[in-house]
């Protein structure tokens, strides 16, 4: 083989593209059931300033009552940042024209991409839940990008864990106090509901701490006896683990997702609305694989890259109960 032909280099990485995405096809990701997924999104972040809106609306006592204006309210700002992931190999001149079947050793690189890929793509979406209770806060909350710093740091918008405890909950502009994660629960038909009223029955605030509905459809646990606690739950036509006969009244409530990428010590568990537009995950750009001539050493590079980020709006979307909430995590 005389060379690298510029026609082998278009082939090179056209499968690279066909093994990547085959690859990255044959494992179901979860990230995609959990979040808003947006595409189609530029630049090294975005910013969004969220208008609360209307306040109550007032009753007229008399005919002909003006009506008050008043000016739009802003509430939080939200930032988000979109990290670039990549990977990238080397292969000498010799290696690279020598070898009659160099086109299949990119293709199998290439498709272990596509499972890294899939990973960054897992890791990054459960980081906010693995870390979530961290009162220093974590990179993966921080949204300050070019041009935009976001006040807030490495915490939630509103300077808080994502998930925060009693005596350390967060503030709506409107005064009102919430916390959204209790420990020392497990999957249990009792622990389930006490966790479903606060998310439900308490969190059902908007900003102005007026009453909204807050749906919780899913619960997220990890892989083993968790999952299997939860799916007995929502599967099960009497209420399981008890000795009497009652009709299980959380059957069919929430889906059953079991999650490899959640790393808190069981039992933990969350429970939430699934794909809400609250909770994005941002895929700023798609797999970009290149191959191409090094000419200081006249080999050849293969590389692989995306870009990517988390953007999240409101704390009440999902709701932790176990866990613990420390200064770090890892």
């Amino acid at each position: 083989m005389p060379g690298v032909r510029s026609d082998n280099t278009a082939i090179y990485m056209k499968d690279s593209y066909k093994a990547a995405f085959k690859t990255y096809d044959k494992v179901e990701t979860v990230f995609d059931k959990v979040y808003s997924v947006k595409t189609g999104v530029t630049g090294a972040g975005d910013k969004m300033t969220q208008l609360i809106g209307a306040g109550p609306l007032e009753r007229h006592l008399v005919e002909g009552q003006d009506i008050k204006f008043k000016s739009p309210v802003e509430g939080w700002a939200f930032y988000v940042r979109y990290w670039t992931y990549s990977d990238g190999l080397s292969f000498t001149k010799e290696a690279s024209e020598d070898s009659i079947k160099f086109g299949n050793v990119i293709k199998e690189f290439a498709s272990t991409w596509g499972e890294q890929q899939r990973v960054a793509e897992e890791e990054m979406a459960a980081r906010p839940f693995n870390v979530g209770g961290a009162t220093s806060g974590d990179w993966i909350l921080n949204g300050s990008h070019t041009g935009n710093s976001a006040p807030y740091g490495n915490m939630l918008y509103d300077n808080k864990p994502l998930f925060a405890v009693e005596g350390n909950e967060h503030t709506t502009k409107g005064g009102g106090t919430y916390y959204n994660s209790i420990a020392s629960l497990d999957v249990t038909p009792g622990d389930f509901e006490k966790l479903y009223n606060l998310h439900t029955a308490t969190n059902n605030r908007n900003e102005r701490d007026q009453v909204v509905k807050n749906d919780a459809d899913t619960i997220l646990t990890k892989p083993g006896s968790s999952y299997f606690k939860a799916w007995k739950l929502f599967n099960s036509n009497l209420l399981p683990g008890q000795d009497i006969n009652d009709a299980n009244p959380y059957k069919n409530l929430c889906n059953t997702v079991k999650w490899d990428y959640l790393t808190d010590t069981d039992p933990v568990f969350y429970i939430g609305k699934a794909k809400s537009d609250d909770f994005q995950f941002h895929k700023r750009q798609n797999p970009e694989i290149r191959y191409y001539r090094h000419e200081p050493n006249v080999g050849y590079h293969a590389s692989f890259n995306i870009r990517q980020g988390v953007l999240i709006k409101d704390f009440r979307v999902w709701s932790r109960g176990g866990g613990t909430s420390s200064a770090t995590y890892a």
